[in-house]
């Protein structure tokens, strides 16, 4: 775009115009002038402008040392995209030699110019005056509740963590719903509010959507935030937020914890709320289709009663399993709280690839989460459910979601959107099962359960890259009950370990015997193309010649990303 134009001082020799009308600039550079450029598009042009701009700015800082704060106003428009990014990316850069006051309509341009400039500042959203609100507002900007929220789930007992968090999300809350009465050409705004504080704020709200007096407060995302329990007197989350205004100071980690799935819905509602109130405001059409599912938190799976050992190496996974979780051969355990806080998914398609394969089923966090790059997660949209890998560049706009097809002749678009109209659940671990698919549509469908959960036996901690990509070192497995040679062609395609008798361990896949007189042979395949397939002799017979012989072998049942 304009970057090359601001690597030197340019002088303006005049604009020059094509024989067909096109307008161009001419530039010299060191006395010389440069070919005539011919811009042909609204989106080069004001690219061009924008470069001419910024480089005689730079020329002017150099002559004479002025020009310290540059105040633009829309510089993203008529740019498409792609240059878009660039301008955030250059303004970035600029702001290390300038005061920059950037003014613009288009939030997608105003979040990647949060992106590009997060590190070691402080982010507000500006709310105009209205007659709720006598002064310009100043709020913490979504990003910025986000960021204190992370910090305080990442801080397990810091009170400061978690009074910043819930101080900033009731400061965000009252700048989004004091927004929604700027409109004078209704008669009911018009009518001020006692105190800009939260609780007031929603007992007005509550009144408007009472009274349904515009299509904005008949609006059923309104309606539904407006009589959120949360809101009601008595409720802990009220109370919570409320005294975060009147004794901030007197807030436990514990009293933020036990709401924190809450506090993540009222920040996610009160932004679909203010998307409608955009929508109002731009006299466009308000959204109609918005799946009230696509608002709430994901339903927990009941934990399973589970104790068992992490074993430090796979010799002792295939050993025989400790009873009541000893320490025998682990200083770690593994237990049913893990999975609190956690719901499941049975995984339809190949979207996600080898790291979870079609048939299975995702273990995933309840709460919603922002994304970040190369995360597997599942995404909701409106009523739609996918099952991909998150791609997340950090100059880019918006979230993009790829499938991780197995197959290449079986590619799936990427798809890409705006970080308000989806969901994104994070997927910490998988189980392999042999449940039957439940009915549903998409690429993933929610359970309840599932039985393997209760086969879990033993787990095994990943040293090396043998299980990629169903499991990364430091991972953890699940390991069920042994395999007998017989059992191995029931667990064809499927996960195990296995001990050889010269005392090593592999981890493969099992594959199918070898025929007719050497049945007693059994392929074991590579998992994630690391390391190379092996033929083992699942049964003693005269003469195995160098085949290594299987003395045990135990089923895997899942894999954890992130167990402790």
């Amino acid at each position: 775009m304009y970057q090359n134009a601001t690597t030197y001082a340019p002088d303006l020799t005049g604009t020059v115009m094509d024989a067909k009308g096109v307008i161009g600039l001419q530039v010299g550079r060191d006395g010389v002038n440069a070919p005539a450029q011919f811009i042909s598009n609204a989106s080069a042009l004001r690219g061009a402008l924008l470069g001419f701009f910024l480089a005689f700015r730079e020329y002017v800082l150099k002559k004479r040392g002025g020009l310290l704060m540059l105040v633009l106003d829309d510089p993203q428009e008529l740019l498409d995209n792609d240059n878009r990014e660039r301008l955030a990316r250059g303004l970035s850069g600029l702001a290390a030699s300038a005061q920059l006051l950037i003014t613009t309509h288009d939030r997608k341009f105003a979040r990647c110019l949060v992106a590009e400039h997060r590190e070691g500042s402080q982010h507000l959203s500006v709310h105009p005056v209205n007659s709720v609100h006598p002064t310009v507002f100043v709020a913490p900007a979504q990003e910025e509740v986000d960021r204190k929220r992370a910090v305080f789930l990442q801080s397990p007992d810091n009170h400061a963590a978690a009074q910043d968090y819930v101080s900033d999300l009731r400061v965000f809350l009252e700048g989004r719903i004091g927004d929604l009465f700027d409109s004078i050409a209704h008669p009911a705004y018009a009518t001020t509010t006692r105190a800009v504080t939260l609780f007031p704020l929603v007992d007005r709200l509550r009144g408007m959507v009472g009274s349904g007096s515009s299509e904005l407060f008949s609006h059923p995302l309104v309606k539904q935030f407006a009589t959120d329990s949360a809101f009601l007197e008595g409720a802990d989350a009220r109370r919570v937020l409320n005294q975060s205004h009147h004794d901030k100071a007197s807030i436990t980690y514990m009293d933020v914890d036990r709401l924190k799935q809450i506090f993540a819905q009222l920040r996610m509602n009160v932004e679909k709320v203010h998307e409608q109130f955009r929508l109002h405001r731009w006299r466009e059409p308000l959204d109609t289709t918005v799946a009230e599912t696509n608002l709430v938190a994901l339903r927990p799976l009941v934990p399973p009663v589970i104790a068992v050992p992490i074993c430090p190496d796979i010799a002792a996974f295939m050993g025989s399993a400790p009873s009541g979780g000893s320490q025998d051969v682990s200083d770690e355990t593994l237990d049913g709280t893990w999975f609190q806080g956690k719901s499941l998914y049975y995984v339809r398609g190949e979207s996600l690839g080898f790291a979870i394969p079609s048939g299975s089923v995702a273990i995933v966090e309840c709460e919603p989460y922002a994304g970040r790059d190369h995360n597997l997660v599942i995404a909701r949209h409106k009523k739609q459910t996918f099952a991909r890998r998150v791609t997340r560049s950090s100059n880019a706009i918006g979230v993009s979601l790829s499938a991780q097809m197995p197959d290449p002749r079986n590619s799936r678009a990427t798809m890409t959107y705006d970080d308000s109209a989806v969901r994104l659940y994070r997927i910490v671990g998988a189980i392999f099962t042999d449940m039957a698919p439940p009915s549903g549509k998409g690429e993933a469908t929610p359970i309840e359960t599932v039985p393997e959960l209760d086969m879990v036996e033993i787990a095994y901690r990943v040293k090396e890259d043998s299980a990629v990509p169903l499991a990364l070192p430091g991972q953890v497995i699940l390991g069920g009950t042994e395999l007998t040679p017989p059992q191995l062609d029931g667990w064809e395609g499927k996960l195990a370990a296995v001990t050889l008798a010269d005392g090593s361990s592999i981890f493969k896949r099992v594959g199918s015997k070898l025929p007719g007189a050497l049945g007693h042979l059994r392929l074991f395949e590579t998992i994630g193309g690391l390391g190379s397939s092996i033929v083992v002799a699942t049964d003693v017979v005269d003469d195995i010649g160098d085949v290594p012989l299987m003395i045990s072998a135990r089923r895997v049942v899942g894999v954890l990303y992130d167990a402790v």
